[in-house]
């Protein structure tokens, strides 16, 4: 079964959003980049995280890992720093690449994003409060690109939050990914960098189907 099947009430996006990816879609029907924005028909998504700094310039840090019905494919990992500034400081820098452990700094060109989208694919996306940390790298899209990330997308933090009011109807859920990880008996937390969170998002998110699957 598909992995988005059971949620598809959680989708995220407004019906704007939802008419911006349709125009969007005919816009570049005849682009490299149409089979975007057709329906996925596998069973994997791509569990995404992002972090931005509060420095000036911005700089992001963004990880993808893939996932499968019954596993997280840690090996199929797209990570790295973007900056759009030559001239940011060294060590602002070395200290994002610490926090978040990430290797790599990219300019956030045609060329990059190109790439992200190419590991993206036209899977669904699955993170974390997925509506708000996705809406900055959305941003480099349509800047860049001329659209932004068309993908299905399932926010946990949502999904979360109503299986735990399913089972637990006076309990409030936490906007912490800690405090869900440790709700589902989940690992917690070691360091919190891009690829852990998004790691971490992709293994709630399996539970949570799991969860659902015995309780329905």
């Amino acid at each position: 079964m598909p992995l988005l099947d059971r949620h598809m009430t959680l989708l995220s996006g407004s019906l704007r959003t939802l008419l911006q990816r349709e125009s969007d879609r005919r816009r570049w029907a005849d682009s490299p980049y149409a089979w975007l924005f057709q329906p996925y028909m596998g069973e994997e998504a791509v569990a995404l995280a992002c972090q931005v700094s509060t420095v000036q310039p911005a700089v992001m840090s963004v990880a993808a890992v893939v996932l499968s019905p019954r596993r997280v494919h840690t090996s199929r990992t797209w990570v790295a720093t973007l900056t759009a500034s030559p001239a940011l400081a060294p060590a602002t820098l070395r200290r994002h690449h610490q926090l978040h452990d990430t290797v790599s700094s990219r300019t956030p060109d045609a060329e990059c994003l190109s790439e992200l989208a190419e590991f993206v694919g036209n899977r669904p996306l699955v993170g974390w409060q997925l509506d708000h940390t996705i809406e900055p790298l959305n941003g480099l899209f349509r800047t860049v690109l001329g659209f932004g990330l068309p993908n299905a997308q399932v926010d946990v933090a949502k999904l979360h939050g109503r299986q735990l009011r399913r089972l637990h109807p006076h309990v409030e859920a936490s906007s912490r990914l800690g405090d869900a990880l440790n709700r589902w008996q989940l690992p917690a937390l070691i360091w919190p960098s891009v690829v852990s969170e998004a790691t971490a998002s992709a293994l709630l998110y399996l539970r949570l189907q799991r969860e659902i699957a015995l309780t329905a």
